[in-house]
């Protein structure tokens, strides 16, 4: 059975909307002191991949635990909206090709969660994810009439988030997408990831099962989620994408999308979405290093070392790049100038390399790294 794994971790100072409060995790107690290891946790109720219920933006809407639990899982319906500019407006027209939610017969089952793929993931950790597609008011009130309760995106809000964007928000400081929609019932899930896995799998035919379930906290105006999904099994997914001995050919835009969330990462020092892009039998060479690195597991030792000197990236900047495809192998090739904090004291160290990465497409049809090669070339002048 193939998972696909659509939320952010969680940790200590990440990503929140624009003053929400801020992620603080802590250890509270330990082993050695305590016998037992236990997290502190402080966050706020929209923190990370999250549910939206009604009462979010509207005073006596229901809140999370008020809904039937089916809601909160379903066959996706999956809308490509990568074409859309950052910090411009999802339109009615764009989404016109929606199939209805459907009624189930019986009133337990959960109906179709509408999933907006909008590629904005790959900017997670920078100052470009507020800068996201939104829904235009006329765009949420026909998801309501097509008979969505539930919609999901991969972007920081159904609404605006970046001051610039145009006609995105009414007068007051009100949410028009957040208001239709919450007020018809619907729930909004925000700051999924990995959506081109469900793209991928539903663009081979396959029906895609998600599941979105929050945490169990009365009167809670949103909640934390661990979003997932998962192909059904005996759909044509299995029959072509999960098909070991027919890999698929990668395209450009699948490889292009791999290495910008890759360099995302790595740039937020995130370091399982940095992990979680190479497969555990991935090679290393990095020319600072004496030998060559050859699992996963050997460069995530050598990278908690660093983390736990105080190495931090605080500039990755990517040029000159270059893409090969060669079936369901590419390389994958650019010019990389980084900065990093070395330790504790705040020394900086400033790098301009060629970084040469090598992607497969995994059996479960995703795109995995399988070898990186990091190799020294003089500044740019």
């Amino acid at each position: 059975m193939t998972w696909f794994d659509l939320s952010v971790p969680l940790r200590t100072g990440m990503p929140v909307y624009p003053g929400d409060p801020e992620v603080r995790i802590a250890p509270a107690l330990t082993v050695e002191a305590n016998g037992a290891n236990v997290l502190s946790l402080a966050l706020g109720s929209h923190s990370g991949t999250h549910a939206d219920a009604p009462l979010h933006v509207g005073d006596g809407w229901d809140a999370l635990d008020e809904l039937p639990l089916s809601r909160f899982a379903g066959i996706a319906e999956m809308v490509d909206v990568r074409g859309v500019a950052r910090g411009a407006a999802i339109t009615a027209a764009q989404l016109a090709g929606i199939a209805p939610a459907g009624s189930p017969a019986d009133p337990g089952e959960p109906a179709k969660i509408l999933l907006l793929h909008t590629g904005c993931a790959a900017a997670w950790g920078t100052d470009e994810y507020l800068k996201h597609p939104w829904l235009e008011a006329a765009a949420a009130q026909l998801i309501v009439d097509r008979g969505y309760r539930v919609v999901g995106l991969d972007a920081l809000s159904v609404d605006p988030s970046s001051p610039g964007a145009s006609d995105g928000t009414a007068a007051g400081g009100s949410f028009p997408a957040h208001a239709i929609l919450a007020g018809n019932g619907c729930i909004i899930v925000e700051n999924l990831t990995g959506l081109e896995q469900v793209q991928r799998a539903t663009d081979a035919g396959s029906d895609v099962e998600v599941f979105l379930f929050p945490l169990n906290i009365p009167a809670a105006d949103g909640a934390p989620i661990r979003a997932v999904a998962r192909p059904l099994p005996g759909t044509e997914l299995q029959q072509t994408v999960l098909q070991p001995t027919v890999p698929g050919a990668l395209s450009r835009e699948e490889v292009q999308d791999a290495a910008d969330r890759l360099v995302a990462a790595f740039a937020a020092t995130d370091t399982e979405a940095y992990f979680a892009a190479f497969s555990p039998q991935a090679t290393f060479i990095f020319h600072p290093e004496a030998r060559s690195l050859g699992s996963r597991s050997a460069y995530r030792t050598l990278w908690d070392g660093w983390l736990a000197s105080g190495w931090r990236v605080l500039e990755c900047r990517s040029s000159e790049q270059d893409i090969q495809l060669l079936g369901a192998t590419a390389v994958f090739s650019h010019r990389v100038a980084t900065t990093v904090q070395i330790d504790r004291e705040g020394g900086r160290d400033r790098s301009d390399e060629r970084e040469t990465i090598i992607f497969s497409r995994a059996l479960d049809g995703s795109i995995v790294c399988v070898h990186e090669h990091l190799s020294a070339c003089p500044a740019e002048v």
